[in-house]
C-alpha cells in the first residue's frame, strides 16, 4: 500500500505562528493539495471528527491552561488521538516543564519540544511534513541530540514521534572521536541522514534502529549488499543513458546520487520519486525501467 492511499493525520495549529510555519512548509515540501493531506486547521476552523491521530502544533507562550482545558472539551476533537508538537518561541526552555504537567502526557510518543531557532524551526516544520508523508517502513530523521553518551534519534509517525536511543558503543563510526566534533552533526533537509561533516559519516534511521534492534537488524538483512549494488547499477545507467549529471536531480544532492548508485545505501521511495521527476517519468514507470534494467 503506498502512501496515496494510507490516511494522512489531521494537522491543527492552535496559534498563529505554527499556522504561517505549517504552511510554508506545506509549500515548500510539495505536499501543499497532495492527495491524501487534509487542509490544515487551524483555531478558527477545527477539525472534524475522524479516526486518524490529531497532531497540534502550538507555540509555548500560547498553550496555556486555559487554552488546553479548551482543547480538551472542544467536541471536535475531544476523544481523539492527539500527538503535540511544542515550538519553543519566545519562551525559555524550563517553561516546558509547567506545560507537560499541564497537559497531562505520559506517553512520550505523543509529544516533542523543539528547540530551534527561526531558521532551523523551518527546516524542522518541512521535515515534520516529509515523515508524515512516508510509507510505514520508511523513516525519516525528525530531530537528534546527545544524552552524555546515547545519541536519541526522532522520526515523525502517523501513530506519534518515534524515538530511537543508540549508545555510543553502537556506532563504531563515531567511536573515539572528541565531543566537539560528535555534536557538530547536520540532519539532512529531507531527514534522509544525519551528517557529520568533520568525519564524512552519514548516518539514516534504518542504521540507528538496526544498532539497537535485533528485529530491525534482520529487516535490513534481507536488503542485501548485492541487491543495492545491482540496484544503484541500474539507477546510474538509467541516468547516463538519458544525459543526466548526478547534479540534475532536483532534491537529491550528488553525494546522495552516488551514494544510491554505488550500493552504498538504499533508494528510499522519496528518493526514487526524484529521480523519476529527473527523468520525466511516473514512479511506477521509472520503476519499471530500473527492473527491466537489472
Amino acid at each position: 500500500m503506498t502512501t496515496d492511499t494510507l490516511e494522512r493525520p489531521e494537522i491543527l495549529a492552535v496559534d498563529k505562528h505554527a499556522e504561517s510555519l505549517l504552511h510554508s512548509a506545506f509549500v515548500r515540501t510539495g505536499l501543499a493539495g497532495k492527495r491524501g493531506w487534509r487542509r490544515l486547521k487551524n483555531w478558527d476552523h477545527l477539525p472534524s471528527c475522524g479516526t486518524s491521530r490529531l497532531f497540534i502544533v502550538c507555540t509555548l507562550e500560547d498553550l496555556t491552561r486555559e487554552r488546553i482545558a479548551e482543547i480538551r472539551a472542544l467536541k471536535a476533537i475531544k476523544g481523539r488521538n492527539k500527538v503535540f508538537l511544542l515550538l519553543k518561541g519566545r519562551m525559555p526552555s524550563r517553561a516546558v516543564v509547567d506545560r507537560m504537567t499541564w497537559l497531562d502526557v505520559r506517553d512520550d510518543s505523543r509529544v516533542h519540544f523543539a528547540e530551534t531557532d527561526k531558521e532551523d524551526e523551518e527546516i524542522l516544520a518541512e521535515r515534520f511534513l516529509l515523515g508524515l508523508d512516508c510509507d510505514d517502513d520508511e523513516h525519516r530523521v525528525f530531530d537528534a541530540w546527545w544524552e552524555e553518551e546515547t545519541l536519541v534519534v526522532v522520526s515523525p509517525r502517523r501513530t506519534g514521534f518515534k524515538k530511537v536511543r543508540v549508545p555510543l558503543a553502537k556506532l563504531p563510526a563515531l567511536k573515539g572521536h572528541p565531543r566537539r566534533t560528535l555534536e557538530s552533526f547536520e540532519i539532512d533537509e529531507d531527514g534522509i541522514f544525519i551528517f557529520w561533516p568533520e568525519l564524512d559519516v552519514h548516518l539514516g534511521w534504518e542504521q540507528f534502529e538496526t544498532a539497537v534492534d535485533p528485529q530491525a537488524r534482520l529487516r535490513a538483512e534481507q536488503h542485501s549488499d548485492a541487491f543495492n549494488l545491482a540496484y544503484g547499477s541500474a539507477i546510474r545507467k538509467l541516468r547516463t543513458q538519458n544525459g543526466l549529471r548526478q547534479s540534475d536531480i532536483d532534491g537529491l544532492t550528488p553525494r546522495q546520487v552516488g551514494r544510491i548508485e554505488r550500493g552504498e545505501c538504499r533508494a528510499t521511495r522519496a528518493a526514487l520519486a526524484k529521480l523519476a521527476d529527473a527523468h520525466q517519468l511516473a514512479l511506477s514507470d521509472y520503476m519499471d525501467r530500473i527492473a527491466a534494467t537489472m
